[in-house]
Order: structure tokens, then C-alpha cells, then sequence
């Protein structure tokens, strides 16, 4: 039996170019392709995939691309070429290397209903892209190294109206920048960025309810004003 197995990856990097130094979350996916085992029943194990990715995941995660080793190309099929050179002599049965970027890539804001499981009211949400360093945590955390998210924010109000042209004047702001060098985001935590949002919005408009901030597709930080 043929079968494609897919692993995916998500990994918070920095990197610098014509746009200047911003940051993304990428998604990797591993591919492998071949004929299963008649008597295992899988192609490989998904823990040997993840092993033999592991030593070159740990060059790219939370860090800045620039100055990984060897990676003279930082787009995207710069980075897959360089995690295919390197994975394909490690890894059995290896056919692709997949390296997207997670978010909208521009400012495309969109309605969320209310979600009363999370404890959400209706809502926009939007993406932006940038790099960020936080200097005042201890040495050897990867967050402290120059890294970068594709930010997912998600604004509550009681009334909706109006409050896309707000959000395209944070995007402005935030998309494509190093947040070190924004005013009150020198040390952006998701909870800070949280209140950062809510503070700017709420000086423009009324009616507040929430302020969710998701630097990674597992972790998010949700601010209600209190």
C-alpha cells in the first residue's frame, strides 16, 4: 500500500529583508512517501520523523534567520531548500519539505461570532507580522533570542461598527516592525500587547469587552479590562 504521511511543524522566527526586520510563524511540514509495512501497518514512525527534523527545528525556532548557518536565502524556498539539503541524508523515505506562513499576509479583517466556550463576544480578528526580543528575561530562554510571530489579535466590543478602521491603524503600526522599538512594547509579552491594544483602543472608542492576543497556534492571552 502507498502512502504520503505528513508531519507539521510550527516555528516563531525573525528575519530581515527588503521590508526590513519583521518576524512570521511558519508551518513545516514534513513529507514522506512509500510502501507501507505489510506487518507494522504504518510507512515510519511519526516520533522518527520528528527526531531526525528535531536538531534543525531547534536552528530555526525562535530565532533569526539571518544568521542561522548556511541559510544565505531567508524566504520561503530558501528555507525549505535549506531544511531539504540537510533532512534528506538523515531521513527514510523523505519527499517534500512544505514551508508556509501562518496568518493572512495582509490586513484582512474578519467577524467572529460570540464563542460563550471560550468567553468570547463577537468580535474582529486580524494578523500581523513582526519580530520581537525579550531582553529583560533571564539568558539561555528562546525568547529572549531575536524571534518573531505572525500575531493573531481579536477585538470585542459591544458594537462592531466602526471599529475595523481602528484595527487598520494598529495593523499600520504593528505589521512588519520590531516591536522593541514601539513605545510600551519594548518587552511585548502577549499579556503586555494585550493591555498595549486595549489602552490605544480604548482612548479612540467605547464599549471594550475583550482583547485576545495568540503569538503561536497553541497559546493565547485573552484581556478584559480588569
Amino acid at each position: 500500500m502507498q502512502v504520503e504521511l505528513v508531519k507539521e511543524f510550527f516555528a516563531e522566527a525573525a528575519h530581515s529583508n527588503e521590508k526590513g526586520l519583521h518576524g512570521h510563524s511558519y508551518r513545516i511540514d514534513i513529507v514522506v512517501a512509500g510502501e507501507a509495512d505489510p506487518k507494522l501497518g504504518w510507512l515510519i514512525d511519526y516520533g522518527e520523523i520528528k527526531d531526525r527534523f528535531e536538531p534543525l527545528y531547534a536552528q530555526l525556532d525562535h530565532h533569526y534567520l539571518n544568521e542561522v548557518e548556511s541559510m544565505a536565502d531567508t524566504t520561503l524556498e530558501g528555507v525549505r531548500s535549506w531544511i531539504l539539503e540537510r533532512l534528506t541524508p538523515t531521513l527514510p523515505y523523505l519527499k517534500d519539505v512544505r514551508v508556509a506562513i501562518v496568518g493572512d499576509g495582509a490586513f484582512r479583517p474578519v467577524a467572529l461570532p460570540a464563542d460563550p466556550v471560550r468567553n468570547m463576544p463577537a468580535r474582529l480578528r486580524f494578523t500581523f507580522e513582526a519580530a520581537q526580543s525579550l531582553l529583560h528575561i533571564p539568558e539561555g530562554h528562546p525568547c529572549r533570542r531575536l524571534h518573531g510571530h505572525t500575531y493573531r489579535i481579536e477585538v470585542g466590543t459591544e458594537d462592531l461598527a466602526g471599529l475595523r478602521e481602528h484595527l487598520r491603524a494598529l495593523y499600520d503600526v504593528l505589521d512588519h516592525r520590531h516591536l522593541n522599538d514601539i513605545p510600551g512594547l519594548e518587552a511585548a509579552t502577549s499579556e503586555r500587547l494585550c493591555k498595549w491594544v486595549w489602552d490605544r483602543l480604548s482612548k479612540e472608542l467605547g464599549g471594550l469587552r475583550a482583547v485576545m492576543v495568540q503569538e503561536t497556534a497553541t497559546s493565547r492571552c485573552v484581556y478584559y479590562g480588569d
